[in-house]
């Protein structure tokens, strides 16, 4: 654990963030973080989290350390209440530098999503974990490349947010409508990529649907009983409909599903309207189908 904090504290001052341990608050920080990383308890805890308090400074590798091993020691400890607590502060000490530090700013706001979520789940919850969707898609690094860490963590939070919805018109609880969650991913412009692959058939694609048999069925279990989640898939359709190349593009909140999902949608065929007009004005062929599923464990 200790290495991985060394090389994340390389990371940062590598990415512009200033290393100012003499600097007044730094040094209590760094000796609370070590505290916590020697003995994690309820103590220690309260100790960096009042240590991170006194801060008053700007970020710096020393804080931003500190933040990223509070939040990981409370993930760990899969105390909802206190996951949200430090990564919601993280993630408030890390808004002037997201620009250096994306990645550490969208974990941990998706963390705080999560576990508003398992805390206490309300739609704003939703509202939040849009946040990072918007984040995570419209993130660029220097070259103009999206990162997987963004691509990642951007399919993860889709997932999320379906999964959520589900539970929220299951529990009869109003979500938030489609205009506000727009309204938030439109804050965050995404640049356009080339996301189609190029074929070499200039038909267009038929209008059809997805014949999905075999259904989709998830096993039971008590542990797990009533709890939502989703899972996005993605694939291509070959020039007979069939699916090929298919890819869990993001599955929470647990990955058990992950292999019989695979299974069960490489069986699964698209049925065009018109048979006949197949080869003739339009094709079957397809690249970039994203295919999302949401389970309830009954």
């Amino acid at each position: 654990m200790k290495s991985i904090y060394a090389l994340i504290l390389v990371c940062l001052i590598h990415l512009g963030l200033p290393a100012m341990a003499q600097k007044t608050g730094i040094s209590e920080i760094v000796a609370a973080q070590k505290s916590l990383a020697d003995g994690p308890s309820d103590a220690t805890r309260a100790g960096l989290l009042a240590a991170l308090d006194d801060y008053s400074g700007p970020p710096a590798v020393e804080s931003v350390n500190a933040y990223m091993s509070l939040v990981s020691s409370d993930s760990a400890s899969g105390d909802t209440a206190k996951m949200r607590e430090s990564a919601l502060a993280a993630a408030a000490h890390f808004e002037p530098v997201k620009d250096i530090i994306p990645q550490q700013y969208a974990e941990t706001k998706y963390v705080a999503a999560v576990a508003y979520f398992n805390d206490d789940p309300e739609p704003d919850a939703m509202l939040e974990m849009a946040h990072v969707e918007g984040f995570t898609k419209a993130y660029r690094d220097s070259l103009g490349e999206r990162p997987d860490w963004a691509t990642n963590l951007g399919w993860k939070a889709d997932a999320w947010g379906i999964a959520m919805e589900a539970y929220f018109e299951s529990d009869r609880k109003k979500p938030p409508s489609d205009a506000e969650i727009n309204a938030i991913l439109a804050a965050y412009p995404v640049p356009q990529d080339a996301t189609e692959t190029a074929s070499d058939n200039p038909l267009p694609q038929c209008a059809g649907r997805m014949i999905q048999r075999p259904k989709m069925r998830y096993p039971s279990g008590k542990a797990r009983r009533g709890m939502y989640g989703a899972v996005i898939l993605g694939f291509e359709l070959d020039p007979e409909g069939r699916v090929v190349n298919p890819e869990i593009l993001a599955s929470i909140p647990i990955e058990e599903f992950d292999e019989k999902s695979l299974q069960t949608v490489g069986k699964w065929r698209f049925k065009p309207d018109d048979p006949d007009q197949v080869g003739v004005s339009c094709r079957l062929e397809r690249s970039n189908v994203v295919q999302p599923l949401i389970f309830q464990i009954g």
